[in-house]
């Protein structure tokens, strides 16, 4: 985790930048950034990209950026890159479960385990708390299955489904979605 390479007050910082994010406060993209991010996704694709936030459309183009500057240039880990958190949208993950699941995975993680449903398995009386939980922990799948109804490759639909996983097929998207 990109903490484990931070001091407290580093740590602090990121954390509260990433609130200031999802509170609103950041530029929606711009039109030269908007035309990359098309450039980069199948056109049936580009709707589910607009479903993000503000802030996740932001951090995923940087991501995105972020491999290219490590010199990736497969086309679908970009793709993916631009689409690893979009199981977050449509307001499936509200704010408060970003820090929960945070603290949650450093303090409680078999708890936050058993309390994230995989939402498949939701009942008409599954509270919506615990909808929310269950989408943020279980973001990587359900974005998944958005790529793929979208049209991105096996390929980039296996990098969003594993880009949680440090050792897994998208262990570089993984390292750089840590820090970005």
């Amino acid at each position: 985790m990109v903490e484990k390479c931070m001091t407290g007050r580093q740590v602090i910082k990121y954390r509260l930048d990433q609130v200031r994010q999802q509170l609103g406060f950041v530029a929606p993209l711009t039109t030269d950034e908007q035309e990359v991010v098309r450039a980069l996704l199948p056109e049936a694709a580009w709707p589910l990209f607009l479903t993000m936030s503000r802030a996740d459309q932001q951090h995923s183009l940087r991501v995105c950026r972020g491999l290219q500057a490590r010199g990736q240039t497969d086309s679908d880990l970009l793709a993916a890159a631009l689409l690893h958190d979009v199981g977050k949208a449509e307001g499936r993950v509200p704010f408060w479960t970003r820090p929960v699941i945070v603290l949650g995975k450093k303090l409680a993680p078999r708890l936050l385990r058993y309390l994230a449903i995989v939402p498949q398995d939701f009942s008409s009386r599954t509270p919506s708390w615990q909808r929310a939980l269950s989408y943020a922990w279980w973001h990587a799948e359900v974005g998944a299955e958005l790529a793929s109804a979208a049209g991105l490759s096996e390929q980039a639909v296996h990098y969003i489904r594993t880009h949680h996983q440090p050792s897994g097929p998208a262990q570089i998207l993984h390292e750089v979605d840590e820090v970005s």
